[in-house]
């Protein structure tokens, strides 16, 4: 009777080790799902955030002021004047990833008082309107680290029926003296580069605005 004692205290004790092992082994396998779980939802945090700081941080930032070219500077009235034509600088802001500044992934709008209008994407005649060109760094479309290009905007060569509302005259597409004028680069990732200048009283057939 002893030894059938024996055997059976035997036998619960291994099938006793048998289930804790198994509980053991779940337990293991279930914590390593969780940890997974909880190293995904990690992973995909940090990227959204990365992302939404790409989005809300400009990529792009202006390298110095804004030159703008005038026509009807000897004239006595102010009100004859037109900015025609503007040329600035962009580069790329510390710690982003090159932009690609070719017109399939970048639009450029002007806005001045009397209306707004795209003065560079896929859908307008670019090289006449808008030229980007490439001052420091290779001549390829990405505007890299280091690198600096240079916008012309050619508002004598914007057709007034893409300007909303559609001006009366073409020179209501001018800026004035004394007049805000907006222009608003948009790459694919990153913010909005604005840019608001005011035209001062004009004196000569080429000044910077403020």
């Amino acid at each position: 009777m002893d030894t059938i004692l024996a055997n059976r205290k035997g036998i619960t004790g291994i099938e006793t080790a048998i289930i804790l092992t198994a509980f053991v082994i779940t337990a293991s396998a279930f914590s390593f799902v969780i940890l997974n779980v909880g190293f995904l939802t990690s992973d995909k945090a940090q990227t959204t955030v990365i992302s939404s700081m790409k989005e809300t941080s400009s990529s792009l930032i202006a390298d110095a002021g804004v030159t703008g070219y005038f026509s009807n500077t000897t004239v006595a009235d102010q009100d004859e004047v037109c900015l025609e034509e503007i040329l600035f600088y962009i580069k790329l802001a510390q710690g982003h990833e090159p932009v690609d500044c070719s017109d399939d992934s970048m639009v450029i709008t002007y806005t001045n008082q009397r209306g707004h209008t795209v003065v560079y994407s896929d859908s307008i005649l670019n090289g006449t309107v808008t030229t980007l060109q490439t001052i420091t760094g290779d001549s390829d479309s990405l505007l890299e680290l280091g690198e600096k290009m240079q916008v012309h905007i050619d508002f004598k060569q914007i057709d007034s029926t893409d300007v909303k509302p559609v001006p009366v005259v073409h020179t209501d597409v001018y800026g004035k003296p004394y007049e805000t004028i907006r222009i608003e680069i948009r790459p694919i990732v990153g913010a909005i580069l604005t840019m608001e200048k005011e035209i001062p009283a004009v004196n000569a057939p080429v000044m910077t605005l403020r």
